[in-house]
């Protein structure tokens, strides 16, 4: 393993920089163990780019995978790092901005090293404070700034200082261009799924044809699929089925007035055999089990 890593206790270049905690730059040759990795807090805003490799890694009690030009961004008060300390293969890019202000009641301020507008600050702290730690897949676009980084902190060549603070902002005013763009991309996706299952729960009964959705929704089928697919985990036939079921179960519990087989028919499953089948094989249990155990 060789790299640069400086931090409080051996802050080399930074010392100059405050509210720069820590940068590392790490090539993993061989496996082994750091105490350093495991799930940590620290006192700032941390973003590692993975420039090679793959780091099993957890944010909070989320697990993910870490794959090379993956970016991560966690807040203060998100624990994160490698469960096991494990180093494995490869090359990890970290950065710890220490801001003066920054908390889950707090707007973001990063103090006065930066010209960057007190909005900008705000807006970037929401959104990372939006999410419980952020994963950017394929953020090669970012390697720059980390190549940059090193650089004129290891040559530490006259006025590095206002360099690096530079470079942080131009990456600062990046990561947020990006996470506006998936903030935008999510409320989309959100309000595709919202859509395509009021248009279904509309009218279970229906015998839904994947081309009739997709034209509903302005697509071909083929981009519809994918879609649904990306979005739900399931291609559109098997989702349907799922919003069938997941009516199903509202009724099992909640309309003990109603058969199994007015049940099978209101949800739309052309059987009281068809719904009986299809519910055991997604729940492991028959409907009528279901609704004597009173499960949920």
């Amino acid at each position: 393993m060789n790299g640069v890593w400086w931090y409080e206790h051996n802050p080399g270049p930074i010392k100059n920089l405050p509210f720069i905690r820590q940068f590392g730059h790490m090539k993993v040759t061989r496996i082994n163990l750091d105490e350093n990795m495991k799930p940590h807090l620290n006192d700032g805003i941390e973003i590692h780019y993975i420039e090679s490799g793959k780091y099993d890694w957890v944010i909070e009690d989320k697990t993910v995978e870490l794959l090379t030009d993956d970016l991560s961004i966690t807040a203060p008060w998100h624990l994160n790092g490698s469960p096991s300390g494990k180093m494995d293969l490869g090359e990890l890019n970290w950065i710890v901005i220490k801001p003066e202000y920054f908390s889950e009641i707090d707007q973001l301020n990063f103090g006065d090293w930066t010209r960057l507008p007190a909005n900008f600050q705000q807006n970037l702290g929401e959104l990372i404070a939006s999410e419980r730690g952020i994963v950017i897949r394929n953020a090669r676009n970012f390697k720059r700034y980390f190549l940059d980084l090193k650089r004129e902190l290891t040559d530490q060549a006259d006025g590095y200082e206002m360099i690096v603070t530079n470079i942080l902002e131009n990456m600062l005013i990046a990561l947020n261009r990006h996470l506006e763009n998936r903030k935008q991309q999510i409320q989309e996706e959100d309000s595709f799924i919202l859509s395509l299952n009021e248009a279904i729960n509309a009218d279970l009964t229906k015998k839904w044809i994947v081309d009739d959705l997709a034209q509903q929704f302005g697509m071909g089928k083929t981009k519809f699929t994918d879609e649904v697919r990306r979005l739900t985990g399931y291609p559109p036939n098997s989702y349907i089925i799922n919003l069938k079921l997941k009516r199903a179960k509202d009724l099992l519990l909640n309309a003990p007035s109603q058969t199994l087989s007015q049940i099978a028919y209101t949800c739309g499953f052309s059987s009281l055999q068809h719904f009986t089948s299809s519910f055991s094989q997604r729940t492991g249990i028959t409907p009528a089990s279901f609704r004597k155990n009173g499960m949920n």
